[in-house]
């Protein structure tokens, strides 16, 4: 008799790093725990994503940031595992073994790290707000309420969406909010790409980094 070889669906999306890296976790753990699983991938899940629900294995790990996933999955009979950005409310989560990322805490130790500089002014550079971008809304929230509760200030851009088309409009807008921001001030950018926004903006403008702007982005 043959062992049963487990079928586990990957669904995440190899253009993002976030998710990449959680793919990469998961077969460094297979491996190490020497699991003889077949896995499956999806280059382009997006395409597929019709076909989940009548997908024949025996698991699935998900991204649940992705609201359309989540839509899918959350009915599904399949042993499904979601993981996604920690919500602020615990009713906010789906009814599914979730593993967050606890954003509250990704932005407690940026803002810490720049309280420990001897900073007493703070800005946030996030994304605007849509359905795909739940997690940073809660590192928004966390970053706000953490500063306020220091009785400090909280500066708080979103931005515009990072496209070909609206790139110098952004990076202008950007470089206005940076000349209107007290100095010296830490600025916590919602991504890595977020502050590398900021670097290229503070170059443009003659402005000292970290002396003028201090700039920390989370992964």
């Amino acid at each position: 008799m043959f062992e049963k070889r487990y079928r586990l669906n990957l669904v995440f999306n190899a253009n993002k790093v976030y998710d990449r890296q959680v793919v990469e976790g998961i077969g460094e753990y297979l491996q190490a725990a020497q699991c003889d699983w077949d896995v499956y991938f999806e280059d382009d899940f997006r395409s597929r994503l019709e076909g989940l629900m009548h997908w024949q294995g025996d698991g699935i790990i998900a991204d649940f940031d992705n609201p359309e996933v989540e839509a899918i999955l959350k009915e599904s009979t399949i042993p499904t595992v979601a993981v996604g950005g920690s919500y602020t409310h615990k009713s906010d989560y789906p009814w599914l073994p979730y593993v967050a990322t606890d954003n509250a805490a990704l932005v407690e130790l940026a803002y810490d790290h720049l309280k420990k500089k001897g900073l007493t002014e703070f800005a946030f550079y996030g994304v605007p707000s849509t359905p795909y971008s739940r997690w940073a809304g809660e590192r928004e929230s966390a970053f706000v309420e953490q500063v306020r509760s220091d009785g400090y200030q909280p500066y708080v851009n979103l931005g515009l969406p990072t496209s070909a088309e609206s790139w110098q409009t952004a990076q202008h807008d950007l470089a206005s909010w940076l000349n209107s921001l007290p100095k010296p001030i830490g600025i916590v950018a919602v991504t890595d790409s977020r502050a590398r926004h900021l670097l290229q903006a503070c170059d443009h403008l003659n402005i000292m980094v970290p002396e003028e702007i201090a700039i920390i982005g989370i992964k």
